[in-house]
C-alpha cells in the first residue's frame, strides 16, 4: 500500500505494531503504544477483521468503513480530522519541561488530569514556551506520535507565541512529524496551512470508546 501521504501510517510501522492483515491494497495494524487499529484499504475486509475485534480506537482514511461503524454504534465517539505533517528543524529548542505549577494550569485548561500530564512529562510528551519567568504557550506530543494540544493564554494571543511553540517543537519531534486537526478547527487548520505545513489529501476517520 501507498502510504507515504499519511505519516500516521509511517510512524505506526516504526513503533512498537502487530500487523493483522496485509496485502497488496489493505492494510491492518494495531498500534501497541497507542492502543490504536489503523485499517486502510478495502471495505468488506476491514469491516470483517475490526468487527470480530476487541478494538478500542481505530483510525482510517476510508469514509465506508467510518459510515458502517458509524451506523452500528460499535463505538461511542467519532470526529474527523485533517492530518499534515512537517520537516524536522535545527537548533536547540527553547521549550522547557512543565514545573509542578504549570503542570496544573495545563491539566485544567487541557481539561485532563495533572496526573495524565505528569506522565506526558516523564515521558518528554509535553513542554512550555516561557516568556521570562512566566509560561506563555504550551503544546504536546500525542502518544501515537502526533503534535497535539496547543494552548497560549489569552492575554498572550495574537502575538505569535502560538506559532513559535510549535516551531520550537519541530526541533525535538519525533519524525515523522505529523499533528491532526478536527476538522471543525478553522483557525488551527489556518495557522499550520500559514506556517508550511502540508496536508494529506482526504480524511482521517476516527472511531473510539476512550480519548488517549
Amino acid at each position: 500500500m501507498v502510504t507515504n501521504d499519511f505519516p500516521h501510517i509511517t510512524a505506526t510501522l516504526r513503533s512498537e505494531h502487530e500487523i493483522l492483515f496485509s496485502n497488496d491494497d489493505t492494510l491492518i495494524v494495531f498500534n501497541k503504544k497507542a492502543g490504536v487499529h489503523i485499517a486502510e484499504g478495502r471495505t468488506d475486509i476491514i469491516v470483517e477483521h475490526i468487527g470480530r475485534a476487541a478494538v478500542c480506537r481505530l483510525e482510517t482514511t476510508n469514509r465506508e468503513v467510518f459510515d458502517y461503524f458509524s451506523a452500528a454504534k460499535r463505538f461511542r465517539y467519532s470526529q474527523i480530522c485533517f492530518q499534515c505533517r512537517h520537516k524536522k528543524k535545527d537548533g536547540e529548542s527553547l521549550l522547557k519541561t512543565p514545573t509542578g505549577d504549570e503542570i496544573r494550569w495545563i491539566a485544567e485548561t487541557y481539561g485532563t488530569t495533572p496526573e495524565k500530564i505528569d506522565r506526558m512529562r516523564s515521558e518528554n510528551r509535553i513542554f512550555v514556551l516561557r516568556k521570562g519567568a512566566e509560561a506563555v504557550s504550551y503544546i504536546g506530543i500525542h502518544i501515537d506520535g502526533s503534535i497535539g494540544c496547543l494552548y497560549t493564554k489569552p492575554e498572550y494571543r495574537h502575538a505569535g507565541y502560538a506559532t513559535e511553540t510549535e516551531e520550537e517543537l519541530l526541533k525535538i519531534a519525533p519524525e515523522p512529524v505529523f499533528a491532526q486537526i478536527l476538522e471543525s478547527n478553522e483557525a488551527s487548520i489556518a495557522l499550520h496551512r500559514k506556517n508550511g505545513w502540508i496536508f494529506s489529501n482526504g480524511r482521517i476517520y476516527w472511531l473510539f470508546n476512550e480519548s488517549f
